[in-house]
Order: C-alpha cells, then sequence, then structure tokens
C-alpha cells in the first residue's frame, strides 16, 4: 500500500455495513415494568375460583349420583333374595322380613316392612348424611318407586339417580 493510501485510509471515516440500535432514552420512560400487577394476580384469582366451583359442583353431583345408584343396586338385590326367601318357604317372613337388609352402604339406611299376611312387603332405601331427601323403595312384584328427589316430581314409579329422569 502506498503512503498516499494510507493517509487518505487514516482520514476516512469507517462506515458500518449494519444498522447501530437506536439510543434508549434516558429517565422514567427507560425504566421497563416486570412481574405482574395486583389487578393481573386478582383477575386471575377470580376466574380460578369460578372454574373450582364448577368443578366443585359436578363432582358432588358425580358423587351423589354414584351413591344413589349404589342404593339401587343393593334394593334389586335384596328383592332378589326375598323372591328366594319365598320360594324357600311360602312367604317373605314371619314376624320379620326373612332376609336381612343390606348394609355397609354409605348414606342409606334400609328397611323392610311385609304387609297382607307375610304375602307381600315393601324395601326402601332412605339417604342419610349427605344424602337427606333421597328415598326409594321396591316392593314384591318388582315396582320400583322414587319417594323422595331433591327438586324431582315424586313419587314416580322409577328409580331416579338425576332430577326427573327415570333409570
Amino acid at each position: 500500500m502506498s503512503t498516499q493510501q494510507a493517509r487518505r485510509s487514516a482520514t476516512t471515516p469507517v462506515t458500518a455495513s449494519f444498522p447501530l440500535p437506536a439510543p434508549t432514552p434516558r429517565g422514567p420512560a427507560r425504566r421497563r415494568a416486570s412481574g405482574v400487577t395486583l389487578v393481573e394476580v386478582i383477575v386471575t384469582l377470580l376466574v380460578l375460583s369460578i372454574l373450582a366451583a364448577f368443578a366443585v359442583n359436578g363432582y358432588t353431583s358425580f358423587v351423589r349420583r354414584a351413591r344413589a345408584a349404589e342404593a339401587l343396586e343393593q334394593l334389586d338385590r335384596f328383592r332378589t333374595r326375598m323372591e328366594k326367601a319365598f320360594q324357600d318357604n311360602g312367604n317373605y317372613g314371619v314376624g320379620g322380613c326373612a332376609v336381612a337388609v343390606p348394609t355397609g352402604v354409605d348414606s342409606f339406611t334400609y328397611a323392610c316392612t311385609l304387609s297382607s299376611a307375610n304375602q307381600a312387603f315393601t324395601g326402601t332405601a332412605t339417604g342419610s348424611v349427605t344424602m337427606n331427601n333421597y328415598q326409594f323403595s321396591i316392593n314384591e312384584q318388582g315396582l320400583r318407586r322414587t319417594l323422595q328427589f331433591p327438586g324431582a316430581t315424586v313419587p314416580a314409579d322409577c328409580w331416579m339417580v338425576e332430577k326427573n329422569r327415570c333409570q
């Protein structure tokens, strides 16, 4: 390189082939908020609480339907055992039902009553604790009735596990 070229290059300003960043503002405009605001937290908690309310309501409804279905299954088994006892003895019991009522079922108590000179019976399942206001029955003819069900039209000649829907 000649001396003249060296002088020109030393005095010629260097230009960049890429854009330079814009100068950053100084003071309050430069600060950027980090994290979340109180309003965002409150809105998030509100949305979560609404979703949780729906989830708890749905779960509670599911648990009640499951417990009612279990009670109805036990009543149906009870009727089958009572019919077997009738075939063996010619009656459904003397002084009391020939077959013991179901036990050990959560939230339901069972009872049996005899009628027509021990030639007829009615088995009932009555809700207790979390299943208050639920009551179902079955008789020797297999007639299934819902005697109590919250918010439903009763008595109904069927077993309900959901409001006004027969099983």
